[in-house]
Formats: C-alpha cells, structure tokens, sequence
C-alpha cells in the first residue's frame, strides 16, 4: 500500500528531476501530468496545466519575498534556491489539500 508519504517523496522527486534538465528540454506537461494522477488518488482533481501554474505561483511567492535588486538570475545557486523554496511551498499546498 502506498502511503501519503511515498507519495508526497514521489512528487518531490519528480519536481527535482525535471530542474535537473537544461530549461528548454524540460517536459513539465509530463511531470505536471504524473503529479496530477498521484494527487488524484486523494481526491484532488486539477489538471496539470492548473499545477504548473500552481507550482509557478509558488515561485513568485520566493521572488516576492526578495527585493528585485537583489535577485541573481544568473547564478545558479539563486535560482536552485527558488527552486527548492518552490517545490517545499508546492509541497505544503498539496499536504493542505490532502488533509
């Protein structure tokens, strides 16, 4: 038997694989499409269009939170950590609408 846990682990490396591939390569309609049929299984129906935009607000809420002057679009390490701030927000979304 699955667990939330598994699941919530499976999602989140999901997430992590598709950051792991050159941006223009990146397929989210798939990723986003895996996510949709795990949440699926607890009732949650959204389309894996309306995830990515989910997980994109999740994003913006990381650039909110910094002063435009100091974002660092080209370094790696600032963008892995909008990432990482993302997937966790993400995450506490979707543990919001399980439970």
């Amino acid at each position: 038997m699955i667990t939330i846990r598994e699941d919530l682990d499976a999602i989140i490396s999901i997430l992590y694989q598709v950051f792991e591939i050159t941006p223009f390569k990146r397929d989210y309609d798939t990723a986003f499409g895996k996510i949709a049929d795990i949440i699926h299984r607890y009732g949650i129906t959204e389309s894996p269009r309306n995830l990515r935009f989910r997980f994109t607000l999740c994003m913006q809420e990381f650039f909110d939170s910094v002063p435009q002057e100091q974002w660092k679009l080209k370094d790696p390490a600032f963008i892995k950590q909008s990432e990482v701030f993302a997937i966790l927000k993400f995450k506490e979304w979707i543990m919001e609408q399980i439970t």
